[in-house]
């Protein structure tokens, strides 16, 4: 015979207040784990960052590489299971596990850490138009006919090449 499905909402029914209205919710054992690993793992993404974003400063972007699965993983563990934690951001047990601090460091973090990758893209962009500009600064930037005309790159198959001049 199966079991009854268990469910974890009849669990954290609000305990009744002396004046007859509900007061908060009670956390179930689950719930107090999710929020202490969560906590956990927010200082772990914290260090992470951080570390990236000290590597970046000293120049030494091999670091970035390294470190961009890691990052992702911890990043991506967090949006996962953030649905779990935000019913109880207002709750007593949040607010004893500093767990607002602990996202506001996080944020501070990524957007930091997401500045410099920006400006790490803008620059890497200018450098790659600027040796394209380069490369192209004595070339004719393409193949022109005898009439002095460009000759498209779809040209057909009735477009031959002379090797003699």
């Amino acid at each position: 015979m199966i079991a009854p499905k268990k469910f974890r909402f009849g669990e954290r029914q609000p305990l009744p207040t002396p004046d007859g209205t509900a007061g908060p919710l009670v956390l179930t054992a689950e719930d107090e784990s999710n929020l202490d690993t969560y906590v956990v793992k927010i200082g772990e993404t914290i260090k992470i960052l951080q570390e990236e974003i000290a590597a970046i400063k000293k120049g030494e972007l091999k670091v970035v590489t390294s470190l961009f699965e890691e990052k992702s993983k911890s990043l991506k563990w967090l949006e996962l299971h953030t649905p779990l934690i935000e019913p109880f951001l207002d709750h007593a047990a949040a607010h004893q596990r500093d767990l607002r601090t602990h996202m506001a460091n996080l944020k501070e973090s990524i957007e930091e850490n997401g500045a410099l990758l920006s400006r790490m893209a803008i620059t890497v962009k200018t450098i790659l138009r600027e040796h394209e500009k380069i490369l192209n600064r004595n070339g004719l930037g393409g193949v022109y006919a005898k009439t002095g005309e460009k000759v498209s790159v779809n040209a057909g198959p009735e477009m031959k090449i002379d090797r003699e001049f």
